[in-house]
């Protein structure tokens, strides 16, 4: 099912992530309605705690496609690809649509569609500085109600 871009600078923050308590690093937990949506709310995280979003344009399109043994695995990867873009070539999004796809043998592969534009130190803010997405606490659930929840570690 492709879903549509949302855009994130109309996302209630409250409603997609939370910053948890840890002594060093930066500890989040997500949450969505289902996989693919906690997959973007996840993305959404990271560029949220990257950089100011207000006023980046959607001008730009990165596609990312990773495959992993399992869902927090996929997590992961996708989440440190997205952080490669940011940190390689300044790459801020500002939506995204995620599909993903699992294999009988547990592997998962998603492709996430981000649009987006390169950050422009003149006009856009950046906030915290991540330099890796652990494996450390990394979980991915779904909760009895039928929504999914991930907490995810950044080393900042």
């Amino acid at each position: 099912m492709k879903r549509e871009p949302k855009r994130w600078q109309s996302q209630n923050r409250a409603q997609v992530y939370t910053e948890l308590e840890h002594p060093a690093d930066l500890f989040l937990e997500i949450r969505g309605s289902d996989l693919p949506a906690l997959f973007e709310n996840a993305l959404f995280a990271l560029y949220d705690q990257l950089a100011d979003l207000e006023g980046f344009s959607d001008s730009r399109h990165e596609t990312i496609q990773v495959k992993a043994p399992g869902q927090a695995e996929a997590l992961r990867a996708l989440l440190a690809e997205a952080l490669y873009l940011f940190a390689a070539g300044g790459f801020v999004a500002t939506g995204a649509t995620v599909s993903l796809r699992e294999n009988t043998d547990g592997e998962v592969e998603v492709q996430a569609d981000l649009w987006g534009e390169t950050i422009d130190r003149s006009r856009h803010t950046l906030l915290t500085e991540i330099k890796a997405v652990t494996y450390h606490r990394l979980v991915v659930e779904k909760l009895p109600s039928g929504e999914w929840r991930a907490t995810v570690l950044f080393d900042v």
